[in-house]
């Protein structure tokens, strides 16, 4: 019996064993190709992967999806996606918004990827859970999907599809030829599908779906904004609230993470180990809080002189 396949097998919970995927992106890459070589062979661990991956969605992010950054260098643009450690909750809690039926506001700062983690959501909870409809809105179609923009929201989920391992592709019968149009996808194995719309007043109109994402919400025109929030909670039980900024305190944005109904999830760039580096805080005036001390011990040692 091979290392993984003694982890798939002694694994007490989905949980454990997320736990035991590396986070290291050489370590994880190694993972995944020790990973996926098995699983092409085996059928029944096929099976209890992705009844892994289906019990906690954490997994399939770290084990088979990507993500694309253009401001990397060439050989670090399209890499494998690892949950950053304020990403884990943050997927924990939409799923479980999804699958109880509770609103979700995301409170972000500009590129720490929630709607690129909402998307893969989708596409996770798409793949894995049968008979499902989610719906993908912004404020221009073209920011839900153009042909050839690695930006919109679809092509989020494109890239999901595009480099999902090929025995996990295979099973789920997904051909982009047949099973991807113009703001609709299809998974042909469990007919769950993703569809897209811009978020104007008739957004939603005769829909029902399992879960849907308004991104930057807080950029629709008032009276429109006010018009979707009158109707979609007909459309879904569960609607993710999401955007950058908001235009005023009684934008419907900003009331929806206000409301006790809507279980908020913060994405800010001081939680992201990124942007954060040599990251200090002040209280009050003349005080200077050091609160990534490790970062000046190693580059700015002098500085801890003047820590008390």
């Amino acid at each position: 019996m091979t290392i993984i396949a003694e982890q798939l097998a002694l694994a007490d919970s989905p949980k454990a064993f997320f736990d035991a995927i590396p986070t290291g992106l050489r370590e994880n890459i190694e993972f995944r190709v020790k990973l996926h070589g098995y699983l092409a062979t085996d059928q029944k661990a096929q099976d209890a992967f992705l009844g892994m991956c289906r019990a906690y969605i954490p997994i399939a992010f770290n084990t088979s999806f990507f993500t694309l950054n253009p401001q990397k260098r060439p050989a670090e643009r399209n890499q494998p996606f690892i949950l950053r450690p304020i990403q884990v909750p943050a997927v924990e809690t939409m799923c479980a918004c999804i699958d109880e039926g509770r609103d979700v506001g995301l409170n972000k700062s500009r590129k720490q990827g929630a709607s690129e983690l909402s998307c893969k959501v989708f596409a996770a909870k798409a793949l894995l859970d049968e008979l499902s409809h989610f719906i993908l809105g912004s404020r221009k179609e073209d920011l839900v999907d153009k042909s050839g923009d690695l930006y919109t929201l679809f092509a989020k989920v494109d890239n999901v599809m595009t480099y999902l391992p090929s025995w996990w592709k295979k099973q789920c019968g997904y051909n982009a030829k047949d099973d991807r149009t113009h703001l609709l996808m299809r998974i042909p194995y469990n007919n769950s599908r993703i569809s897209g719309e811009a978020t104007n007043e008739s957004f939603g109109a005769g829909s029902r779906s399992t879960a849907i994402l308004l991104d930057e919400f807080g950029r629709v025109d008032h009276a429109v904004a006010k018009a979707i929030e009158g109707s979609v909670h007909d459309v879904s039980n569960c609607v993710m609230y999401s955007s950058t900024h908001w235009l005023g305190q009684n934008h419907e944005f900003n009331l929806r993470l206000k409301s006790p109904t809507t279980e908020v999830i913060d994405l800010l760039w001081w939680a992201n180990p990124e942007e954060n580096q040599g990251l200090y805080g002040t209280s009050e005036p003349g005080v200077v809080e050091l609160l990534d001390i490790d970062y000046y011990r190693k580059n700015y040692p002098e500085v801890l002189e003047y820590v008390v």
